[in-house]
């Protein structure tokens, strides 16, 4: 395996030269660089990146806590956090809570015993309470996909606009002359959906009856039986809008089961757009959630914080919004 002297000697220069190149630490003409740069490629060197990351003081890891991954939105944010990660030679070290504040504590704890050099810490996935305490003890952190609370203003806040997309999955379901409109969401997680969804239903002058809320934890089981509940009921709606698109997958199949239809019985709408959202049976009616984006935007934030470079006087927030795509699980009521 070729080492930094191998490059210094082909490229003519002195290892601090080659180091300077890789590290960007001291400037080094164009001409002395593309030849050090040309020795890299042709012996395939490769960093080492421990070495790197103790000279600067870093480990060049960074911390993802997330509540699950069986929530393919999770999955799928995570796999772009790693990517975009990789992109600037980090590692990823991935925790997942399963919804338990002891566990985010303990996560919170190890990760930064194991010097991360960041946090993302997504899904409300730990309590605010330790995650300021990680950031009073110097740890950067950015937060995502968390519900609003007047705590987390000293953190930097990467986030999708979820009142908006609460909004537009009622809207869509107004528009196409529903009234009587379920809803079936996690709480507290999903406050901020509740409160796009109560918007909506006030601006169509349509009352929300509490037997239409129905309780959920982003699961498909949860949904199934927030549905079969709806069902139930003496009035049951004819729509229903989930908190996510797992728990509206979970509820057509609880329609299903009693021998209705969707959309010909009732018209259901996630929020999300998982990748499955498209493929199922009806394809789902959903709010997107630009998710690639979002893990995108709240990882190079991450990096400029930890970095240090062209950082805000305030800690930014970062709001990306949503749409609507109109699939076969939502038609006009009868």
């Amino acid at each position: 395996m070729p080492t930094i002297s191998d490059v210094a000697r082909r490229a003519r220069v002195t290892t601090a030269t080659v180091s300077n190149v890789l590290t960007q630490r001291v400037p080094v003409s164009e001409k002395t660089r593309a030849r050090v740069l040309q020795a890299i490629e042709e012996l395939g060197y490769r960093p080492n990146l421990v070495a790197r990351g103790l000279a600067q003081g870093k480990t060049l890891t960074l911390g993802l806590v997330v509540p699950t991954i069986s929530n393919p939105f999770f999955a799928e944010v995570v796999e772009e956090i790693e990517r975009i990660a990789d992109q600037h030679d980090y590692q990823l070290l991935l925790s997942m809570t399963h919804n338990s504040p002891e566990e985010g504590k303990r996560h919170l704890e190890r990760l930064a015993s194991r010097w991360a050099d960041g946090f993302i810490v997504m899904g409300m996935a730990a309590e605010i309470a330790d995650v300021l305490a990680l950031k009073g003890n110097g740890k950067e952190v950015v937060l995502s996909v968390w519900n609003e609370d007047p705590r987390t203003q000293t953190l930097p806040i990467v986030d999708i606009d979820f009142r908006l997309a609460g909004e537009l999955a009622t809207r869509h379901l107004v528009e196409n002359g529903h009234r009587r409109i379920a809803t079936i969401l996690e709480e507290p997680v999903q406050g901020t959906r509740r409160k796009g969804f109560q918007l909506a239903l006030a601006e169509a002058s349509i009352a929300a009856p509490p037997e239409y809320l129905r309780q959920g934890d982003s699961s498909f089981e949860s949904g199934y039986q927030g549905a079969l509940a709806l069902l139930d009921l003496p009035a049951p709606p004819s729509a229903i809008v989930a908190g996510n698109d797992w728990m509206a997958l979970g509820a057509i199949e609880a329609i299903i089961s009693r021998g209705l239809s969707v959309p010909g019985d009732l018209s259901v709408v996630g929020i999300d757009n998982i990748t499955l959202a498209a493929h199922a049976h009806p394809p789902l009616t959903t709010i997107a959630v630009p998710k690639r984006e979002m893990a995108r935007a709240a990882t190079e934030l991450l990096l400029r914080y930890i970095q240090g470079t062209d950082l805000p006087t305030d800690p930014l927030k970062i709001l990306v919004s949503p749409h609507l795509i109109v699939r076969q699980s939502t038609a006009r009521t009868a």
